[in-house]
């Protein structure tokens, strides 16, 4: 007599069980590595912006500003950086985008669940003089950190004296 090949019912739902329970244990690991990477990326692209500004600004040997930006064409007046970002050659040094301000470079908005936000010197702009070091529109040194936060999970930016930008872990509770 010949046997039908196949699965009984109760070896169906054993195999639908162990699927379960790997799915369960799997998927927020996997969460966090897509939150992880998506906040590297994000991180990423803004170190980029300003090492595009700081070298533009040694390049034409004039002030260069990158400053939070919801419309991709003039900085914003609220907000986080999380909204975007536009590089821009900054000719009367105000630290804000003009209509006869060169535009250099636009930075899309960050991905939902990311927020950016700087400390006092840099909450709204980073500008860069023609020797590559930051300074305010007011002339003073311009120095600070833009935290970048995902849940539990953050960077810095620390931009030095000399405007220098690096990387750190941590910054988020």
């Amino acid at each position: 007599m010949r046997r039908d090949a196949g699965l009984t019912l109760v070896e169906l739902l054993v195999a639908m069980a162990v699927a379960a329970v790997l799915l369960g244990i799997g998927m927020p690991a996997f969460g966090s590595l897509i939150q992880e990477s998506r906040l590297t990326t994000t991180t990423n692209r803004l170190v980029a912006a300003l090492h595009l500004a700081r070298s533009e600004a040694v390049r034409h040997n004039a002030r260069v500003t990158l400053c939070n930006s919801g419309d991709g064409a003039y900085c914003a007046e609220a907000g986080g950086w999380e909204q975007g970002w536009i590089v821009f050659l900054d000719t009367d040094a105000t630290g804000a985008r003009d209509a006869e301000d060169p535009l250099i470079a636009v930075g899309n908005a960050a991905v939902d669940g990311i927020t950016i936000s700087g400390n006092t010197p840099v909450q709204r702009y980073v500008s860069y003089i023609g020797l590559g070091a930051t300074r305010r529109a007011s002339g003073a040194l311009q120095m600070g950190t833009i935290t970048l936060c995902a849940g539990e999970a953050g960077r810095q930016i620390v931009i030095s004296r000399t405007g220098r930008p690096r990387v750190q872990q941590g910054g988020c509770a």
